[in-house]
């Protein structure tokens, strides 16, 4: 059976830009979230009361790839034992350690990151795998702004959600 991976796209509950001005019942809802802008923009009507509006200034205009490769040998080594306590009958996600990875590569795909997973799952991005020249081990995130997705490369024909990979601590 096939397992269904979810890809929700965080609301402005919880950021920290959302502000309500008024009473409890009818209050208006503000974003103060724009670097330039003095004055917080006020949302519409029209805009959705859950998911961020397309104006949200965390949206990026396209969503970014990232590839992270292994710092030095030994880091891609002890990566051996990851792959090996993962077991795909039991196990929904998988857990590399950030601090054995450096950023090696930043592109625009312009695909989300529910679509770059069904697309990767399917075999449709061979082309871009070879152009970023990824190998076992390694991880891709797709950013879109407002929630970041990592997937980690278990096999050539396999990828898993990394959701506790923190690029904090990946070495510049």
């Amino acid at each position: 059976m096939a397992k269904k991976y979810s890809f929700p796209e965080p609301g402005c509950g919880s950021c920290q830009h959302l502000q309500y001005a008024g009473n409890n019942v009818l209050s208006t809802r503000y974003c103060s979230g724009f670097p330039k802008k003095k004055t917080p923009k006020r949302f519409r009507s029209s805009d959705p009361q859950v998911k961020a509006p397309k104006w949200c200034p965390r949206r990026l205009p396209s969503p970014v790839c990232r590839s992270y490769g292994f710092v030095d040998e030994q880091s891609r080594d002890m990566d051996f034992l990851t792959r090996e306590h993962f077991d795909p009958k039991h196990d929904l996600y998988i857990y590399p350690s950030s601090y054995r990875y450096k950023l090696r590569l930043e592109t625009s795909l312009g695909i989300n990151a529910k679509t770059f997973y069904e697309q990767v799952s399917h075999g449709d991005l061979d082309d871009f795998l070879m152009e970023a020249d990824i190998s076992l081990g390694e991880v891709v995130e797709i950013d879109d702004g407002l929630h970041p997705y990592y997937f980690y490369l278990l096999s050539w024909s396999r990828f898993v959600p990394a959701p506790a990979f923190y690029p904090s601590a990946v070495q510049k």
